[in-house]
């Protein structure tokens, strides 16, 4: 039996092999007619990553991934005509395996650049039966930093204007803090983190949650390449109503030299620009500001007090737009007495008296006045009017009260002033004529 077998094999053996390779060359005609092999590209494939996790554990971030992602790549394939034709681009993955594009890496700086290659995700029916594939570009630049968590200040940026008398004051925000991770490079470049509030005609407190934005030096927005925490605040802003309130004269404490006087005080401004709620802005009186020490001065001087300090115990503010320091000027003057002598015709007489009484006075009045040097230097004895009673005197001498009215500026030195007057009577009313017809007969 065996021997027929190797007989049978043995046999015309040439010519048996000659067949079989001769029919295998005709089932890879057939074949290759029927489905034949051929290189194919596809265009637009999808970019991806493998192992993101293995950069975490490093304490690594890739600076490019959105940017590598959103780009595409070419693959060539060489495969049967009938598999080509049932693949699409998005059939296709060409993918960076990070964990292995990372290994032996030990020291990293901020930015370091690496290559690594691509690999090709394919349909799994499909993989087994590619003869060959490439990817183009056959390798990703990938930008590799160290990851950080760095705390950053947030602010707020107001846009628009409350209603007219109405004035927004400072944010409080919580948490006035947030923290930041992301890669190194990144934080580095942070230069504003910060939300907005929109107060056009604002009347009442404003108080919401917002996201919070980071921008770099350049001002573009960067936040969806970073991690913050957290990514809200909650925002207050007291919308406060706009008022003004008087400022009270300061106290002067001190003695001036002798002879030297206040003739002026000066305030300025004579209001404060202040913000509160309305009630107490009504319930304030005024500014008080600091007493004023004069002790010594002998001319005009100016002190400086500030608003602030009578406000430090009320809910009210001074508005920052407006200047919160008072000028207080103080005119201080010599004074000096002068000595007028005003005639006897410059006495305006009230009242009158019988017929038969007459009145002898002196022919001058010794006036003194005391007065700042620059007005007392300038009176004019024109400008003083003087009036004295006589409708009630009798016969006699008598010290009248001299009535003055001053030029402004100046002050009598003496407490009282009186004018002698001396009343002459005659007895009667026919005692008078007679005397002064007798008086007549001589002339």
């Amino acid at each position: 039996m065996a021997n027929k077998i190797i007989s049978l094999i043995t046999t015309n053996f040439v010519w048996k092999v000659t067949a079989l390779v001769l029919a295998s060359i005709l089932w890879i005609i057939a074949v290759n007619i029927e489905d034949p092999l051929e290189n194919r590209r596809f265009t637009s494939v999808r970019v991806g990553f493998e192992n993101v996790e293995a950069l975490e554990r490093l304490g690594l971030v890739l600076l490019n991934q959105d940017e590598i992602e959103r780009s595409a790549v070419q693959v060539t394939l060489w495969a049967n005509r009938r598999l080509l034709s049932q693949l699409e681009s998005s059939d296709m993955l060409a993918y960076v395996d990070l964990s292995a594009a990372v290994w032996g890496h030990a020291d990293w700086e901020g930015g370091v650049p690496i290559s690594a290659p691509y690999s090709l995700r394919l349909p799994p029916a499909a993989s087994a039966n590619i003869m060959n594939d490439s990817v183009f570009p056959p390798t990703a630049r990938l930008l590799i930093d160290t990851l950080d968590s760095r705390e950053f200040p947030v602010s707020v940026v107001k846009i628009g204007d409350p209603l007219p008398g109405y004035i927004s004051m400072e944010p409080r925000i919580n948490p006035h803090t947030i923290t930041i991770t992301g890669a190194s490079t990144i934080l580095d470049s942070i230069v504003h983190v910060r939300t907005q509030v929109y107060l056009t005609d604002a009347s009442e407190d404003y108080t919401t949650t917002l996201q919070v934005r980071v921008y770099n030096e350049n001002n573009v927005d960067i936040t969806n390449r970073i991690t913050l925490d957290p990514s809200e605040i909650q925002v207050f802003i007291p919308i406060y109503r706009r008022g003004q309130v008087p400022v009270v004269m300061p106290e002067f404490v001190g003695a001036l030299p002798a002879n030297h006087v206040i003739t002026n005080v000066l305030i300025e401004p004579a209001h404060i620009d202040v913000v509160g709620m309305l009630e107490d802005i009504e319930a304030f009186r005024g500014v008080v500001l600091e007493p004023v020490d004069i002790s010594g001065f002998t001319s005009t001087s100016i002190f400086w007090r500030d608003a602030r300090d009578s406000l430090l115990a009320t809910p009210l503010s001074v508005q920052n737009s407006r200047p919160h320091e008072v000028s207080v000027t103080v005119v201080i003057e010599r004074e000096e007495e002068r000595e007028f002598i005003i005639p006897i015709e410059n006495i305006e007489m009230i009242g009158e008296l019988p017929e038969y009484y007459e009145i002898e006075l002196p022919e001058h009045l010794y006036l003194r006045l005391i007065g700042v040097t620059r007005v007392i230097d300038m009176v004019d004895i024109d400008e003083i009017s003087l009036f004295i009673s006589i409708g009630n005197l009798e016969e006699g001498v008598h010290d009248v009260p001299v009535t003055l009215i001053l030029p402004s500026g100046v002050r009598r030195a003496d407490p009282e002033l009186n004018l002698e007057v001396i009343v002459i009577g005659y007895g009667d009313v026919e005692y008078y004529e007679e005397y002064n017809d007798d008086d007549g007969d001589d002339n």
